[in-house]
C-alpha cells in the first residue's frame, strides 16, 4: 500500500483513496471528537442518536465525491417519532445536524431503523440535496425508506440516482462514527469485473467492530484487501461547525416584521431565538431589536409570518 503522509491513526478526518490499476476508489471517514460535539448539542434518544451517527459519518463519504464548492444536506420529515431531521456537510468537511422527534422516540431500542423513527413510509421523505455555492444548479434526490440500514439507503442512493455501483459501511459506538465508502468507478471494463467482486465482497464483509476497533486507515484497508495495490491519499480534517449567527438572528428576526418582535419586546422586554443545530442561544435587547429596524421605521415592516424551523439555515 501506498499511503500518503498525514494522521496515522484515525481521527476527525475524510482519507480517500484508489485501487492502482483498477476502476474502484473508495473513502473512509472518521467521526471522533466532531460526532460527540455535534450529538451533545441536544439530548437525543438513543435510537436517533445512533442514526444521526451514521448520517453524519455517510454525509462525510458522499461529500467526498462533490466537485463543487457547496454542501450536501440530508433530511429527513416523516409523522413517526422523529419528525425531522437534518445532517449537513459541506465541500471543506464541516458537519452539523439537528432533528426534531416525539416523546415515544425516548423508550424505543437504540436499534430502532431509521424507516420505524420516520413512520409511514408513504408520509415519510427522505432527501439528499446537493446545494451548491457557486451558482450551478440545486440537485435533489429522494430515497425510499424500504430498507433497513443507513448504509443500505446511502447503497440505493448511489445506484439509482447516480448511477455508481457502490458498498457502503458503518458503525458507531454512540459517541464515534465511522463510514467506509467504496465504488466502482464508471466506464469499469469486464477486466475490472474480478477486482470490484473481490472488492466489494471484502467491503460486505467488514463488521462494526472492524471500523471502530482499526488503529487507522492503513491498518483497516491493509487488512480487509490484503491483496489490494492500493495508493492512500492524504487525510481530510472533518470538523463540527455551525452557520448560526448573531447577523443570521438578526436577519430572521427582520423577517419576523417590526410589529411582532415590538410585541415581545412588550410582553418580555427583550428578544432571542435558539439555534436548532448547535443550541446556542441568542438574546437581543430591547434596543439592539429595534436597532434592527432602523432603516424602515414602518411598523409592520418585514415579513408577517416567522420562517418555519427558527434560524434560516
Amino acid at each position: 500500500m501506498t499511503a500518503a503522509p498525514g494522521l496515522p491513526r484515525f481521527a476527525d478526518a475524510l482519507s480517500r483513496f484508489v485501487f492502482e490499476h483498477t476502476a474502484v476508489r473508495g473513502a473512509l471517514a472518521s467521526l471522533d471528537v466532531c460526532c460527540r460535539d455535534i450529538l451533545a448539542c441536544h439530548a437525543y434518544p438513543p435510537a436517533l442518536r445512533r442514526v444521526l451517527a451514521e448520517l453524519l459519518a455517510a454525509a462525510a463519504l458522499l461529500a467526498s465525491t462533490l466537485k463543487f464548492n457547496g454542501s450536501l444536506i440530508v433530511q429527513l420529515r416523516g409523522d413517526g417519532p422523529v419528525r425531522m431531521l437534518v445532517v449537513e456537510c459541506d465541500a471543506a468537511l464541516a458537519l452539523r445536524a439537528t432533528a426534531q422527534w416525539r416523546d415515544d422516540a425516548e423508550s424505543l431500542p437504540a436499534t430502532t431503523d431509521l424507516a420505524t423513527l420516520a413512520g409511514s413510509t408513504a408520509r415519510s421523505r427522505l432527501a439528499i440535496t446537493l446545494d451548491p455555492k457557486d451558482g450551478g444548479p440545486l440537485y435533489q434526490g429522494i430515497v425510499g425508506l424500504e430498507a433497513a440500514s443507513v448504509a443500505t439507503l446511502i447503497e440505493h442512493y448511489l445506484t439509482t440516482s447516480e448511477q455508481i455501483e457502490s458498498r457502503v459501511v458503518l458503525a458507531t459506538d454512540g459517541d464515534r462514527a465511522r463510514g467506509l465508502l467504496l465504488q466502482r468507478l464508471p466506464g469499469a471494463g469486464a477486466a475490472d469485473d474480478a477486482a470490484w467482486e473481490i472488492a466489494a465482497a471484502a467491503a460486505s464483509a467488514m463488521t462494526s467492530a472492524d471500523l471502530l476497533d482499526a488503529p487507522g486507515p492503513a491498518a483497516l484497508l491493509g487488512a480487509h484487501f490484503p491483496a489490494a495495490d492500493i495508493r492512500l491519499f492524504e487525510p481530510r480534517a472533518a470538523h463540527f461547525a455551525c452557520g448560526c449567527s448573531e447577523t443570521r438572528i438578526g436577519n430572521a428576526l427582520r423577517l419576523l416584521g417590526r410589529a411582532e418582535v415590538d410585541g415581545i419586546l412588550a410582553e418580555q422586554g427583550r428578544v432571542g431565538a435558539t439555534c436548532e443545530f448547535c443550541n446556542r442561544q441568542y438574546t437581543l435587547t430591547a434596543a439592539q431589536a429595534r436597532a434592527l429596524f432602523a432603516d424602515d421605521p414602518r411598523p409592520d415592516a418585514g415579513l408577517r409570518a416567522a420562517p418555519a424551523g427558527g434560524l434560516p439555515h
